[in-house]
């Protein structure tokens, strides 16, 4: 661990509003913060001791705590640097021409793999069919942007196994697969998909030095959405010696009883209770206003009852993905049964949920009582909301306007922790800050302090790691990330 002093800095604490002018970090821990001179004498002490200790003159520079991005998949993120970016393509002509340029260019044994595939983005509004993408010979696999579909041809579909009448298989009016694979088609796709654990731990790897180039320390891994992924045990079995701080979320629903669970004090993160606005499968109670139907939910509320219970029994952390007001009412259910059920739990318990997108003010204030810790992503509506985006056709501007309305939230007394679902936004904690301050609508803006406390003591407060991270006090983790202006004055 490191011995280092930054002075003539602008060192914010994230102690409310006290600023320090230096820091000392002796072993790798905050030892010392004050002025220059407090910090200078107790730099001479220590080496007089022996100690070897490096001085960093920041020059006016601010030093907060390292960020903490609280929803991150490294095996996606890793996963997609890899794939033909198709984020930005205009319509399904221009997705056939990305794809031909690298089957030119590819080996003949790879997969054609597209990432970022937005079908709201695209012309046509809906991504293309297996029948256009079996021009090509080897197997083509579209990754959905946000992970809720796959779009495959007939190559691909036979090489991965996938039966026609699995859960999740689309069919066009004739009742042939039309290349779209959702709910349990899209896990197994994706599960099939021909990544070697040395990629995919060599993936995640990649994604958190990423990360830590943007100052970010601590990423809450989102991994594992099926039992055959090996990217939870990999991430255990590497965290030593991996670039940041981990916080191991497994996208399942496992046994309480497994090691892994015990291991990382998890019993559940990310389980994907409902889906997205984009696939219209995010569960809310009102019809989408462009197409048929109001979302779903993926598990029975007996499951995730049962679930729940168990993990709360054993004191393991658990969190589940709510976009819509449904998902989120069903699991805030979930846990009010459970620790009505176990009521010596109330002090122990450590309740979490994803996105928390589009909620009552009820249900804020359920799951504030119960000190659920939300994990949520200010880029979203920052990047795609708005009157023209996919949120508005979708949901219409009432519900649209009122998504992910974080200042509601720290009114009702939650705690949030700021993430990016990279790569569905980049891992960046500062363009986060900026999008919770600068949201599509003012009412649902917050101030850049209570904006930095999402990505720094707030972000470590929801995996329960604020005694020892988060803020630069005396004995913590010093882990600390040097900015060239003030994020609290700068325009």
């Amino acid at each position: 661990m490191g011995n280092i002093a930054l002075i003539h800095g602008n060192i914010i604490p994230m102690d409310e509003r006290k600023r320090y002018e230096a820091v000392l970090a002796i072993d790798g821990k905050i030892a010392v913060t004050g002025s220059n001179q407090d910090v200078m004498d107790a730099v001479k002490e220590f080496t007089s001791n022996g100690t070897e200790i490096e001085i960093l003159d920041v020059k006016g520079a601010t030093v907060l705590p390292g960020f903490h991005d609280c929803h991150a998949h490294l095996s996606l993120t890793g996963y997609n640097a890899q794939g033909i970016n198709m984020y930005d393509a205009k319509d399904i002509s221009e997705i056939i021409e990305r794809l031909k340029e690298a089957e030119a260019t590819w080996a003949p044994e790879r997969w054609l793999f597209g990432k970022r595939l937005d079908e709201g983005l695209l012309s046509e509004k809906r991504p293309p069919t297996m029948q256009e993408l079996d021009i090509f010979d080897r197997p083509v696999f579209l990754s959905d942007r946000g992970g809720h579909y796959v779009v495959v041809n007939r190559a691909a579909f036979d090489a991965l196994g996938i039966d026609e009448d699995m859960n999740g298989v689309r069919k066009d009016a004739e009742g042939r697969p039309n290349g779209r694979l959702q709910d349990k088609a899209n896990k197994v796709a994706r599960n099939g998909f021909p990544w070697t654990e040395e990629q995919t731990l060599e993936a995640m790897r990649w994604a958190g030095e990423e990360a830590l180039k943007k100052g970010i320390t601590t990423v809450h891994a989102q991994e594992g959405f099926t039992e055959k992924d090996p990217a939870v045990p990999l991430l255990i079995k590497n965290m030593d010696d991996f670039p940041v701080d981990l916080v191991i979320f497994w996208c399942m629903m496992p046994d309480a009883e497994d090691p892994m669970c015990k291991e990382i004090g998890i019993l559940g993160g990310d389980i994907l209770l409902d889906g997205s606005i984009g696939s219209r499968t995010a569960a809310f109670y009102d019809n989408y206003c462009d197409g048929d139907g109001c979302g779903y939910l993926n598990f029975t509320v007996d499951e995730v009852n049962d679930f729940v219970e168990s993990g709360v029994v054993k004191d393991l952390a658990m969190s589940f993905h709510v976009i819509g007001e449904k998902a989120a009412t069903v699991a805030l259910d979930a846990y009010e049964r459970a620790l009505a059920l176990h009521p010596e739990k109330k002090e122990t318990v450590k309740l979490r949920l994803e996105h928390f997108g589009w909620q009552t003010e009820e249900d804020m204030i359920r799951a504030a009582k119960m000190d659920v810790r939300i994990s949520t992503q200010p880029a979203f509506t920052y990047l795609r909301g708005g009157p023209e985006s996919i949120y508005r056709s979708r949901l219409g501007e009432e519900r649209e306007k009122a998504g992910y309305s974080l200042r509601k939230m720290l009114d009702a007394g939650l705690c949030l922790g700021g993430g990016s679902d990279s790569d569905i936004t980049p891992m960046d904690a500062l363009l986060g800050i900026h999008a919770a301050v600068n949201p599509p609508y003012p009412e649902n803006a917050v101030t850049p302090y209570e904006a930095i406390r999402m990505y720094t003591s707030d972000g470590a407060k929801s995996a329960w790691e604020d005694s020892y991270k988060g803020k630069l006090f005396i004995c913590m983790q010093a882990d600390m990330v040097v900015l060239d202006a003030d994020p609290l004055t700068v325009n």
